[in-house]
């Protein structure tokens, strides 16, 4: 059952639909390139990781139409922890010399 374009639980188990798969894979890769847009203009650098994270998730577009939603939004949940703790392992020495311990 979809109502207003929204997945109901019994429907975990069905692929998305294009438009659905287009917006929830591409919203999650535009937000990363929005921060990495910020960062460029704020740092004059961009996280690379970050991407990759984003094109995985462009890529994901093709898989999600196909696979179930359950899946697919293990596969972005998993895509984004891994980036968040990459990130974090990355920058902790930073943290540890800004803090001067």
């Amino acid at each position: 059952m979809v109502a207003l374009g929204l997945k109901t639980f019994a429907d975990v188990g069905d692929p998305l639909g294009t438009l659905s798969a287009v917006a929830l894979c591409s919203g999650v890769a535009l937000y990363l390139l929005g921060h990495s847009a910020f960062r460029l203009r704020d740092a004059g650098s961009v996280s690379i990781p970050r991407l990759v994270v984003a094109v995985f998730c462009c890529a994901l577009v093709l898989v999600a139409a196909q696979v179930p939603t359950l899946l697919t939004l293990a596969v972005l949940t998993v895509l984004l922890w891994a980036l968040a703790a990459f990130e974090t392992i990355r920058s902790s020495e930073f943290w540890r010399q800004l803090r001067g311990h």
